[in-house]
């Protein structure tokens, strides 16, 4: 099937090194080799969604819901600065009520 490749003492005199046979072999070596890469891509794409449960990893669709949870929250703040400079004013208006009342008592 391949090429038996052994270092023999002969071969290397004559200019061909070990290395260099290696170009003499059919196919890619990486379709042949394992690699820690290969199996640490297998290893997550067989477990890739009990891995993002039990790290409690963020998804794209939990972004999404942060995001829309942010816009949500940012809008009610607003809304409770407008009011609040609404509430301060008619407290004030109370404030100066009550004091015209004690002094017309």
């Amino acid at each position: 099937m391949y090429p038996v490749i052994n270092q023999n003492p002969d071969q290397n005199a004559t200019g061909e090194s070990f290395w260099d046979q290696f170009s003499h072999i059919p196919g890619a070596i990486d379709s042949h080799m394992p690699t820690f890469d290969k199996s640490l891509d297998a290893y997550f794409d067989h477990n890739f969604s009990a891995i993002i449960e039990e790290w409690d990893l963020v998804t794209e669709p939990d972004l999404e819901r942060l995001e829309d949870r942010l816009a949500h929250v940012s809008d009610e703040i607003t809304r409770l600065y407008a009011e609040r400079t609404t509430i301060e004013a008619r407290a004030q208006r109370l404030e100066d009520l009550v004091t015209s009342l004690e002094k017309s008592l």
